[in-house]
């Protein structure tokens, strides 16, 4: 009997471990890439012509989520989006953003 649990248990196991892998337990974002931004999009007089939506930061958002969550996929570097970012927002590293204040997220299209 011991053995019978043991290998249901086993199988249950690998059964996760497979639905994990193939279908996955996050929920996948619904955004397509070419969905318009939910913000108006505003330009920076600048020489780069950086477009940019205001947001409103909610618990667990991140630069790069906001970022997703606007175009489906990122198109940029991290590094460009993280310099775009500090360039709209007055030298503000991403790491330093707060919850329920208002910053500047650059899109690309």
């Amino acid at each position: 009997m011991k053995r019978l649990i043991g290998f249901l248990c086993v199988c249950f196991i690998l059964f996760i471990v497979y639905f994990d892998v193939t279908t996955g337990t996050l929920p996948k974002s619904s955004s397509s890439p070419t969905k318009e931004p939910s913000q108006p999009v505003h330009q920076t007089a600048n020489k780069h012509k950086l477009q940019y939506v205001k947001k409103t930061m909610k618990p667990g958002d991140t630069l790069l989520s906001i970022i997703e969550q606007e175009e489906g996929t990122l198109k940029q570097p991290i590094e460009s989006i993280v310099s775009d970012f500090q360039e709209l927002n007055e030298g503000l590293k991403p790491e330093q953003m707060q919850i329920g204040k208002t910053y500047k997220i650059p899109i690309y299209k």
